[in-house]
């Protein structure tokens, strides 16, 4: 995974360092693969021009978005970056992003809302990338051996059943993987805790776009009742410990895919991905794994989508070049080598869709990231995002600790809308 800053200067020349093309990556995959894949498509590029210094400098997405708004203030941005799909109404809102030029993006997109996300003010501030949502990944042998079907598993009376049919048989204190605990979810303060837990939430009812235009209560509104007492549920029929709650992301997915510690995994299922269009990444996960999309709340299915988008900084000199550079990074040649490393499917129809499309998995993965719903767009998203993965963390622990939505629930939950109500007083107007 991506935990730590990698830097590759590919061919500068000291002397034409101010005519270098410098792109910023986030590969949720980092290694000495990435590093080559990199390095050859830099190559490639290269070749229709020979004297251009190519830069490619690979962020932690922990550290990435500090980075690229310091870049900016500076006033030294890269020439290309890869930003989150929720990012692109703020840095298109504050000036800092070139709108794309006809004919750079004219493929279809697999998820059609993914057009949405690179649109602010009427303009087109980048062209979708890589898509990413919240599903299930599950372990195949458990399933067959719990006789489980896609049927009994899409909703969420099932899938608790399941879960205490699983924890019966479970030692949280020396996890034999013949005998996983269900699920393997943490409740951390970040963004992909909230990311995880959107879907349930979502649901239960909770209906976030229309709260936030609303701006009245969000996390204290009634309609998320369902969802965080559901979740409790989960997470006590689990054996979620304060320490097991509390994991580091990147451990929690080793103890899935290495150890077998869980039958279920909340995330992107890019080791399905992987495993299916490259044959040598089962050595990296130890157990058969599948896709499963979340199972559906008495509000129906709820679908969170995003990913990622490639955009050129406004400040960027001879733009043809940087939009070039684009127009090769989202293209087969590239991207069919790099999924087969990272496990990100592309966001447009292609040849790997054309190869993988009708395997069971990747039919589930399309229908889910179609139908799934990104992210509100607002100028001020990653502030509020901020804001409610720590409201929702701290839900999460109470919900944990046998708290039901009551008036200590309700208050922590106030204090977090007090802080959203304080951002979205600033007056940037939510984009729909």
């Amino acid at each position: 995974m991506a935990d730590k800053e990698v830097s590759s200067e590919i061919n500068k020349a000291p002397e034409m360092a101010k005519d270098t093309l410098r792109i910023w990556l986030m590969p949720t995959q980092v290694g000495s693969r990435t590093n080559k894949h990199f390095a050859r498509a830099a190559a490639a590029f290269r070749k229709a021009h020979p004297r251009l210094p190519l830069e490619i400098r690979v962020l932690p997405w922990s550290i990435a978005w500090a980075e690229i708004m310091r870049a900016f203030k500076r006033g030294d941005p890269p020439d290309v970056l890869q930003v989150g799909t929720s990012w692109t109404s703020t840095l298109g809102h504050l000036g800092f992003l070139a709108e794309v030029p006809t004919g750079v993006d004219d493929r279809p997109l697999i998820a059609p809302w993914m057009a949405e996300t690179v649109r602010h003010d009427g303009k087109v501030f980048g062209v979708p990338w890589v898509a990413e949502g919240s599903g299930l990944v599950a372990r195949q042998d458990i399933l067959d051996s719990q006789a489980c079907t896609l049927s009994s598993l899409s909703h969420w009376e099932g899938f608790l059943r399941i879960c205490r049919n699983l924890a019966q048989d479970a030692n949280p204190e020396d996890v034999d993987p013949r005998h996983p605990l269900p699920l393997g979810v943490t409740c951390r303060p970040e963004p992909g805790t909230l990311h995880n837990v959107y879907p349930w939430l979502a649901s239960g009812g909770w209906d976030l776009p229309s709260l936030l235009v609303a701006n009245g209560p969000v996390l204290a509104h009634p309609s998320v009742r369902a969802g965080f007492e559901f979740l409790g549920e989960v997470l006590r029929t689990n054996h979620t410990s304060r320490e097991s709650g509390a994991i580091q992301p990147y451990r929690l997915t080793m103890d899935f895919y290495q150890e077998g510690k869980y039958a279920f995994l909340i995330g992107n299922p890019w080791m399905v991905v992987r495993k299916l269009v490259d044959p040598t990444a089962g050595m990296e996960s130890r157990h058969p794994v599948t896709f499963l999309p979340i199972p559906d709340g008495p509000c129906g299915p709820a679908r969170r989508g995003g990913g990622s988008v490639l955009a050129v900084s406004a400040q960027a000199g001879r733009r043809e070049l940087p939009w070039e550079l684009v127009r090769f990074l989202t293209s087969d040649t590239f991207m069919d080598p790099w999924t087969q490393i990272s496990g990100d499917p592309p966001a447009h129809e292609g040849s790997l869709w054309e190869r993988h499309g009708d395997h069971p998995d990747m039919v589930r993965l399309r229908q889910m990231l179609a139908s799934s719903q990104p992210y509100p767009a607002h100028p001020m998203w990653t502030t509020i995002e901020r804001v409610l993965a720590r409201g929702v963390s701290d839900l999460l622990w109470r919900m944990l600790a046998g708290e039901s939505f009551d008036a200590k629930a309700l208050a922590a939950a106030e204090s977090t809308d007090q802080e959203l109500r304080s951002i979205l007083e600033l007056a940037w107007d939510i984009d729909t």
